[in-house]
């Protein structure tokens, strides 16, 4: 949940001064978030788990431990 400040008691100058210095704050974050990918084409924003560089270990499916398995001694 978002948090409620009460500007009311903030000039017309003050509140302009804190609005630039929150927007430059933001954009500095922004730009510094190497780990938050652009949106895609597709509209969507997250991790490319195709990336060898994401950080998750991917977990495989059943058709990929059907087919991989016995090379790891997995049996069925």
């Amino acid at each position: 949940m978002a948090k409620t400040f009460d500007l009311s008691d903030f000039s017309e100058d003050e509140l302009t001064a804190l609005i630039d210095e929150a927007t430059s704050l933001r954009d500095t974050q922004r730009s510094s978030k190497a780990r938050e990918l652009p949106v895609a084409a597709d509209g969507s924003k997250g991790q490319d788990v195709h990336d060898p560089n994401h950080g998750v270990i991917t977990t495989p499916t059943p058709r990929e431990v059907k087919e991989e398995g016995p090379a790891h001694g997995a049996t069925a």
